[in-house]
């Protein structure tokens, strides 16, 4: 398939894969709950588990409500790949250009692929990245993914459109400076 990289393509959120993966944080929220208030007879009073389930409360609480906002909230593009650059809403608020763009790559983590993109560490200290973002950064970093990483889970296009559609601009960009060879590194991937 050729991909026409003269005009940009804009790619939405699915509300759907949001919707699963809220029922998903209810899932966990609420097994979080049985383990911290001990519904398991195996779970003791100040144990590591008691623990966890306190924690995982409000952790996929938060991501519950996350991906139900994101849900009813999300019109529009959430990534357009362009010519000029791309932009990833949930990344960054502006477009991160060709030029800035060192490499692409596959990291893959808990069998979730990510593209990750190496931007040129004094453009990427004037992007204006969004608070998850800037959370993430380090502790992605320290799983393998040292980069911006971008999914494709609650995206309406898979994962493989998403990275072959970037890498077709990416290489067809005059501007570009990565060599923008696919590489993969594997992180935790449950193997």
């Amino acid at each position: 398939m050729t991909i026409d990289t003269s005009r940009a393509v804009e790619i939405e959120a699915s509300r759907a894969k949001l919707l699963g993966l809220a029922v998903i944080g209810v899932v966990m929220t609420a097994l979080s709950m049985a383990i911290a208030l001990h519904a398991f007879p195996k779970v003791q009073p100040g144990s590591l588990a008691e623990f966890t389930g306190y924690v995982g409360i409000p952790l996929f609480g938060a991501c519950t409500l996350l991906a139900l906002w994101r849900a009813f909230t999300a019109h529009g593009p959430v990534v357009t790949i362009a010519p000029q650059g791309i932009w990833d809403r949930r990344v960054a608020a502006e477009i991160i250009p060709w030029s800035a763009v060192k490499d692409i790559a596959v990291w893959k983590h808990r069998r979730q692929r990510y593209m990750v993109l190496m931007v040129d560490p004094a453009v990427e200290a004037g992007l204006h990245l969004t608070r998850m973002a800037r959370w993430s950064r380090n502790a992605n970093r320290a799983l393998g993914a040292d980069g911006l990483c971008v999914g494709s889970n609650d995206l309406k296009i898979g994962f493989d459109r998403l990275l072959s559609t970037s890498l077709a601009f990416a290489r067809a960009s005059p501007s570009s400076r990565a060599p923008v060879a696919q590489t993969e590194a594997a992180a935790g991937d449950g193997r």
